[in-house]
């Protein structure tokens, strides 16, 4: 690696400008006015429009509406051609390809692919990929599979194909969204599965003429690039990127990235084109990579040249303008030096989105609906215009045609002039949010705001020192979160905001003051932590209560504590007599794998031949380190609340398939053909579903319950905490399982907190809820409680307690 970088820094200046030049004039030479957007990522394939002359804010040009046309959901960005702005989407019956007339937006025809792909797990219905125009031919792919060509004047049927039933393609998570190419008459399609990794159609027939590669296809598109003087397809998978012969499939190399996939299917990781022969991937969540293919005697030969943490996988694909590349590292736009991997600078602002480059400009719609044009510079993110193109969420890359900017959000598609405007639009900067305007705290935030900038580091700084505790509380009911420091960004994710939501912190200029306030119950407590320039996950500083994340991008965070909220005395470290642990290794056939077991045993256990209840728990090492479990039962236990109980902290070494997904039932029955029957043989159990307690938080309790549905009669207690009951993984069967099954002798416990997890489409509290009326309705008894706290260990352990004297109350 040190000596490949050692080489990229004696390469000359001049060698890499016209590296890049040859790169900007491959296939088609750029300058053309008024040039066509036919495909994903435009005509040469690198997001770069190939129009030039096009903005002159110096000369009263900015941003105007063309039109703009109510749109059904879908993925599927804009491809412009012949006049016809031709794109997919879903009116929540079936999935169409509309041609739009790209002057005025006016529908000139429709087709039907297939019924509605249904949206799950937080995506949203309709088609991924994006039509590709073709001379008299637009090819598409439908989410279920279809291929197809129709004729781009009529939007008639030419021919279709199955890639599943035909070719046995294998459908991603989210549906197919590889986009298709036609490079020498061959539409080449990333199908996936089996030997067919890529395949390579006839494009007149459909009819298959190569198929090649052994790798999983889920979000990535082909590209064709010259590699030392020879036309090449480049397709990546989740493994491996493929260099092919653009006319015949053979394969001439291939490079295993080492590219990480989500768990539900990688993001896309799609080639992007930099240099000569040189490609970047940006192939992991935690970073990227650059390749460069080397010609050998004997064909070619890929390396690796750097590897960059500055841009990481996301839905977006960089662009490259003057040797940097410009895409995202998690929700900041970013630039990288492209000869080293060297990150120049990282912004918050425009935020989340997709990226294109337009006449020597990035042209950036976010994911909130707005679009943003700025410098392609290394110095700093520059923007020139902006407006709040759309009003719902966005996740499409924009388009660029004939001195138009095409985008589209799950709702609209609009056409964007680069035109004379009486004034330059530019979106205002936000203005200052605060809570209780009338409190302490936002009375200072104004007098600070009205201050001198030289003056207001001064006052910040004796305001801090004045306060008695962080974050400040105010009036019971706001929480007001301070940072006070060293920043250039600082923002902040936790149960207040929605899963994987981040808000950057107000700041006040010239005073290190970072702020953002919450309105709460009084008798809330959250978990939060902070980011700082960008790359830093850290707890709140002057905060001291600190707990173990659970979900949240840190091993430990902060806790916010509201006035009323009061530590439980069941989880202080025991003074009394204490139980011992014993840990067991055990090994499953049932699901071919082996865990750990630690089994608390408690106090005088070893002294009599007493047989105790059990409580099994699910997610067991968490419960038991981050839970402080053992606390709470050596406490109850010894303070005479509840009875003495044996309890089992069960490890689950692939708990996100065993608990809910592909390997719930054989969990389940691991569970209750293999584990009670070893801990029954092994300890003084009450062998029997009258004494045996199955609980967990989360997943884990989705696993408990689940278990004790599929073997009746093998549990009479059962409690779920947060428990998982979302209806795609596993929920809907659970619910099904519990609603038409015969009322079983089970009692239940189930608490549920207001700031669980929840998003776009989904919220724990409200599944819970249904939950607890379906228990209700067929007659369970029921104890069950909404809390006003947060997700994870450092939530459920203040209630196990509450689930212990439900269950094991000393009489």
């Amino acid at each position: 690696m040190n000596s490949l970088r050692s080489m990229i820094r004696i390469s000359t200046g001049i060698v890499w400008a016209a590296a890049l030049l040859l790169i900007a004039t491959t296939s088609v030479q750029a300058g053309e006015k008024g040039a066509d957007w036919p495909r994903w990522r435009g005509t040469n394939l690198n997001g770069t429009a190939l129009d030039t002359d096009i903005f002159k804010f110096d000369q009263g040009y900015g941003l105007a509406i063309a039109w703009k046309a109510s749109l059904g959901s879908g993925y599927s960005s804009v491809s412009i051609a012949d006049g016809r702005a031709v794109t997919m989407f879903s009116d929540s019956t079936f999935d169409f390809v509309v041609a739009l007339d790209a002057d005025t937006g006016e529908e000139q025809w429709r087709f039907k692919i297939d019924s509605t792909y249904v949206g799950h797990n937080g995506s949203h219905n309709g088609p991924i990929s994006t039509p590709l125009i073709d001379d008299s031919t637009v090819y598409g792919l439908g989410p279920k599979g279809q291929l197809f060509a129709l004729d781009v004047r009529s939007g008639k049927l030419v021919w279709s194909k199955h890639i599943i039933n035909d070719h046995e393609a294998k459908i991603p998570f989210y549906g197919f969204s590889t986009v298709p190419l036609v490079v020498n008459d061959v539409l080449v399609v990333e199908t996936g599965g089996g030997a067919t990794t890529i395949s390579g159609f006839d494009k007149k027939t459909g009819e298959l003429l190569w198929a090649t590669g052994n790798d999983v296809i889920r979000y990535q598109s082909p590209i064709v690039m010259d590699i030392h003087g020879q036309e090449q397809l480049l397709c990546a998978g989740d493994k491996y990127v493929y260099g092919l012969d653009s006319r015949t499939g053979k394969k001439l190399w291939d490079f295993e990235h080492g590219g990480q996939g989500r768990s539900r299917g990688g993001r896309s990781i799609n080639p992007v084109v930099v240099a000569d022969n040189r490609v970047f991937l940006d192939n992991k969540r935690t970073g990227g990579v650059l390749f460069e293919v080397k010609k050998t005697e004997t064909g070619f030969s890929p390396e690796e040249v750097w590897t960059t943490g500055d841009i990481r996988q996301s839905y977006n694909t960089s662009v490259v303008h003057d040797g940097y590349l410009y895409g995202y590292s998690n929700r900041f736009l970013s630039c990288v030096d492209a000869k080293t991997g060297e990150g120049a600078w990282k912004s918050r602002t425009p935020g989340d989105g997709f990226v294109i480059l337009v006449d020597s400009h990035l042209v950036i719609l976010t994911k909130q609906g707005t679009l943003h044009v700025a410098e392609p510079t290394p110095e700093k993110y520059t923007e020139l215009a902006s407006l709040q193109l759309f009003d719902n969420l966005t996740w499409t890359p924009p388009s660029f045609a004939h001195g138009r900017i095409y985008a589209r959000s799950l709702r609209e598609i609009a056409a964007v002039d680069i035109a004379k405007v009486d004034n330059l639009t530019q979106l205002e900067k936000p203005k200052l949010e605060l809570l209780n305007e009338s409190g302490k705290f936002a009375q200072f935030i104004k007098r600070l705001e009205a201050a001198e900038v030289s003056a207001r580091k001064q006052m910040a700084a004796q305001f801090i020192a004045e306060q008695k505790q962080f974050p400040i509380i105010e009036d019971k009911r706001f929480a007001h979160i301070v940072f006070f420091g060293d920043a250039d960004d600082l923002a902040m994710q936790g149960d207040m905001l929605n899963a994987g939501q981040e808000v950057a912190l107000q700041q006040i200029e010239g005073t290190g003051l970072f702020f953002r306030s919450f309105e709460l119950e009084p008798d809330a407590r959250l978990d939060y932590v902070l980011r700082q320039d960008f790359d830093n996950f850290v707890t709140d500083p002057r905060n001291p209560h600190k707990v173990p994340s659970y979900v949240l991008p840190a091993a430990e965070v902060s806790e916010l504590r509201m006035s009323e909220w009061q530590q439980p005395s069941h989880l202080d470290e025991p003074t009394g007599a204490r139980g011992t642990i014993e840990t067991l290794e055990f090994e499953s056939k049932i699901l071919e794998n082996k865990r750990n077991l630690h089994v608390y045993l408690p106090a005088g256990y070893s002294a009599g031949d007493k047989r105790y209840p059990t409580v099994y728990v699910n997610y067991g090492r968490n419960a038991k380190d981050m839970g402080l479990m053992p606390n709470t039962l050596d406490n109850l236990i010894a303070a005479g609340r509840i009875r003495s109980v044996i309890t089992v902290f069960v490890e689950a070494p692939n708990s996100r398939q065993e608990y809910s997904r592909n390997q719930r039932d054989q969990y389940a029955q691991m569970f209750v053909q293999e584990l009670l029957p070893h801990i029954d043989g092994k300890y003084r159990t009450v062998a029997g579903p009258e004494g045996r307690l199955f609980m967990g938080g989360d997943e884990a309790a989705f696993a408990a319950f689940y278990a004790a549905f599929k073997y009746p009669g093998t549990a009479s207690m059962l409690a779920g905490q947060s428990s998982h009951l979302f209806p795609t993984i596993g929920g809907d069967e659970l619910t099904a399982l519990v609603r038409d099954s015969q009322k079983l002798d089970i009692r239940f416990y189930l608490d549920y907190g207001v700031y669980d997890s929840r998003g776009p489409g989904f919220d724990w509290k409200d599944l819970n809820k249904n939950f607890v009326k379906l228990l209700t309705k067929k007659g369970y008894d029921l104890t069950s409680k909404q809390v006003n706290e947060g997700f994870g260990f450092a939530s459920w352990r203040n209630r196990t307690d509450k689930i212990l004297e439900t269950f094991f109350a000393a009489k």
